[in-house]
């Protein structure tokens, strides 16, 4: 399932794209388990794939609880794309980032990894407030393979029909290939919400993810998704912008692509020696037709990663109005 909200004011932009549980994490879990519970299916998982899973799981705990111990550098790239999607227009960002243990309750299992950044530079100059440092904010997250945690594996049956359709080469590395289909979401649904300054919609959609174990140390090197299908659906008649707005006609959309794909590696650290998995890469691609800005990609490109040792301080500033 992919949940989605986007922005209508006069021009479709890009605001959010959550891929709920998958990525970030926690804050999720409860609204998907009720939808998984809600439609009572099970799919069953055989010996070899449960075991494939479990170890993947286990990694991936290794994985979150290294993220917690270091910094590195985000490149953050929006482009948007023509019809031979080469780029339109483009903006850059870069940050300074650490992953935070955010707790969500008293139990010492319930948390989950919050991305937390800096932002350094738009377009190569230094970063002053406005628009632009607004739109940085919503940022893109890659750091949480939440889902995969062995907690999570007695709701993921239930959330997910699972697969393993071979094994591949990754990078020089063998690989499990594992399919997963999210279940109980058969048809989209789009959600509408009128705001002051426009209107906003989150989208539930059925996603097909794959992912790629490496069939050594379990690590996940690699994880893909995109929609079941392609859908259509209309806006609003009514698109308004300031207190009294504007009346058109309805707009008929057609949501085309949504594809996520992250790779993550293996980095060396000194004092003490250790080597970690950590992200490598992420890419988002959105081809919503009819839109005012039909497609737009988002490249993530993570880099000099170093430990922090001493307790950060964090002073976050205010969220931007939307």
């Amino acid at each position: 399932m992919v949940l989605v909200m986007m922005k209508l004011c006069g021009r479709m932009k890009v605001l959010m794209l959550a891929l709920a549980l998958l990525l970030l994490g926690g804050r999720f879990a409860a609204r998907a388990q009720e939808e998984g519970a809600a439609a009572g299916a099970r799919a069953p998982v055989d010996e070899r794939l449960a075991r494939i899973l479990d170890r993947a799981g286990e990694s991936v705990a290794r994985y979150q609880a290294g993220l917690f111990h270091i910094a590195f550098t985000e490149t953050l790239r929006y482009e948007e794309l023509r019809k031979d999607m080469t780029p339109e227009k483009s903006k850059e960002f870069v940050f300074d980032t650490v992953v935070l243990r955010e707790e969500l309750s008293a139990n010492e299992d319930d948390y989950y990894p919050k991305t937390v950044r800096r932002l350094k530079t738009i377009d190569g100059k230094p970063a002053k407030s406005g628009g632009d440092r607004r739109e940085a904010a919503y940022g893109r997250n890659v750091s949480s393979l939440y889902f995969l945690l062995p907690k999570n594996q007695p709701m993921n049956q239930k959330l997910f029909e699972f697969s393993l359709e071979g094994e591949e080469s990754v990078d020089g590395r063998a690989t499990y290939r594992i399919r997963m289909r999210s279940l109980g979401q058969d048809e989209p649904r789009v959600e509408w919400q009128r705001r002051l300054i426009g209107m906003s919609f989150r989208v539930f959609a059925p996603m097909v993810f794959t992912l790629w174990v490496d069939t050594v140390n379990y690590d996940v090197l690699r994880l893909e998704s995109h929609l079941a299908a392609p859908f259509e659906f209309e806006s609003p008649r009514a698109i308004g912008v300031g207190p009294l707005g504007r009346i058109g006609p309805s707009r008929r959309l057609r949501y085309a692509v949504e594809h996520y794909a992250v790779r993550f590696r293996r980095q060396q650290f000194k004092d003490p020696e250790q080597t970690l998995l950590v992200p490598e890469s992420a890419e988002w691609l959105t081809v919503i037709e009819g839109a005012k800005r039909p497609r737009t990609r988002a490249t993530l490109r993570f880099s000099d990663y170093r430990r922090f040792r001493s307790d950060v301080k964090i002073i976050e500033e205010p969220e931007p109005e939307r």
